[in-house]
């Protein structure tokens, strides 16, 4: 069956070829019929055969520590993208609490230990401290003006 699919598309990229040169002599019509033939060559040519689904066998347990390292890892990311790296706008507080919240859930259902959640904890802090000090001095700033 593999060798028929490989005639076909053989013979699809032939008659494609076929179909440019009769388009480049100015022959529209036997170039149109070389070009649906190429159309059906290619598609039963490529088209695949659906995979046969054999039973998987389980891996073992899955390692719980390695999904808490994920999992705090993923939290890091997150913060770290919040530290305002590359980005124009600072984050709001509001931000800032939207996504300690999710994070605390996720932790929260994979049991992190206490220890990197504190640290996690005092990142948002300072995240908020220095949201605060910006929204601040854009108020004065704002208010300056007038």
């Amino acid at each position: 069956m593999r060798i028929v699919q490989w005639a076909l598309f053989l013979a699809g990229m032939l008659s494609g070829a076929v179909a440019g040169h009769l388009f480049y002599m100015d022959r529209l019509v036997p170039g149109g019929a070389f070009l649906a033939l190429t159309a059906v060559f290619l598609w039963f040519g490529t088209r695949g055969r659906p995979a046969r689904e054999e039973p998987q066998e389980c891996q073992g347990v899955v390692d719980d520590v390695a999904l808490v390292e994920l999992a705090l890892f993923v939290a890091e990311l997150a913060v770290t993208g919040l530290k305002g790296v590359g980005r124009t706008v600072f984050p709001s507080i509001k931000e800032i609490e939207q996504l300690e919240d999710k994070l605390n859930v996720m932790l929260d259902h994979m049991g992190a230990p206490s220890g990197r959640r504190k640290e996690l904890k005092d990142e948002f802090e300072r995240l908020r401290g220095r949201a605060r000090r910006n929204e601040g001095g854009l108020a004065l700033a704002r208010s300056a003006r007038l």
